[in-house]
């Protein structure tokens, strides 16, 4: 059994308070009439024992004492020890802890960086793709188309153009002021044409554009498509019935009738409607149907045997050859 000591100074006063109020029994047991006599010392024999068993306890007292001290030294060390151990074990957790939300977060900023690169080469590949389809555009589009027409209008003389204003409005003037008014909506081409004198620049070429260049492979498409649709001879049929066999493929609807209101026209969308319609009260009697289909609730009984498997009619033969009159014979 081990006890604990916090305050060193009070134990060792009780423990010496206790010494000292404690009483021999063996100095009581020896006390007998010799005990008068005085020893060749001087001292009484009583008091001499007493004495002795006196330092023999506090001897072993101290020695106890001793024992219990390194015993509670050791104690404290293996405490120390333990709490080192244990704070050991927590720092070595904590950095374990540590580390790993540390590789964690690289982990994930080495994927955002992956991603963002991944984004922008996938972003500056669709730039590249548009800055190309738009100088391939402006090349064989825009310039092809634009270019005659400023050459056009750079080679237009500056005074005759103006010269030809003015008489343009003059000429508007002078329509206005003989007819009282003018229509924009009514154009009479004999009297005055506003339009005349403001005539477009026109330019036509035939242009490929790459913006279409979807639409243009899906023709081509449809082109070899069509070619392969072809009608064998009577000389390659069989039996020269005028059967007919189609090859290719099916075309689709053309993407021209997908706009609505042209669309509800097709097939496609009759079909569609028809699809997406409701039965109404008065057309539900014509789609209405008395046939049970249940395949888990299936009527049972002899009723409903007799429903789908009814008897035979009864037949009797009378004077039929081979049978005679009195035989009957019945079927069913």
């Amino acid at each position: 059994m081990s006890v604990r000591v916090y305050n060193k100074d009070q134990f060792e006063a009780l423990q010496q308070n206790a010494l000292n109020n404690s009483k021999s029994p063996t100095s009581e047991k020896q006390k007998t009439p010799h005990s008068s006599l005085g020893s060749s010392n001087g001292y009484p024999y009583s008091a001499k024992t007493s004495d002795l068993s006196t330092d023999t306890r506090q001897k072993r007292l101290l020695m106890k004492h001793e024992l219990y001290k390194k015993d509670q030294e050791n104690i404290q060390k293996q405490i120390q020890i333990n709490i080192a151990d244990s704070l050991a074990k927590q720092r070595n957790k904590r950095e374990a802890n540590f580390v790993k939300l540390r590789r964690d977060i690289d982990e994930g900023k080495s994927l955002a960086q992956e991603l963002e690169e991944r984004l922008l080469i996938k972003e500056e590949t669709a730039k590249r793709q548009k800055q190309r389809l738009y100088e391939e555009w402006s090349e064989k589009v825009y310039n092809k188309i634009n270019g005659p027409i400023n050459e056009r209008v750079k080679a237009m003389d500056s005074k005759a153009l103006n010269l030809h204003k003015q008489e343009a409005y003059q000429h508007f003037l002078d329509t206005a002021n003989k007819k009282g008014c003018l229509f924009r909506d009514i154009i009479i081409e004999s009297e005055y044409d506003p339009l005349h004198e403001n005539k477009a620049i026109q330019h036509c070429t035939r242009v490929d554009d790459p913006c279409c260049r979807v639409i243009k492979h899906r023709e081509e498409e449809d082109a070899i498509a069509n070619e392969g649709k072809k009608v064998l001879d009577d000389s390659m049929e069989p039996h020269g019935n005028g059967v007919t066999l189609v090859l290719g493929r099916c075309d689709n609807l053309d993407t021209k009738l997908w706009a609505s209101g042209i669309f509800e026209a097709t097939p496609y969308g009759y079909f569609n409607k028809m699809m997406a319609s409701t039965i109404s009260a008065e057309s539900s009697k014509t789609y209405e149907s008395r046939v049970k289909f249940d395949h888990y609730d299936i009527e049972k009984g002899v009723g409903t045997l007799n429903k789908e498997f009814p008897k035979g009619k009864q037949t009797t033969f009378n004077g039929v050859s081979g049978l005679k009159s009195k035989d009957q014979v019945r079927l069913g």
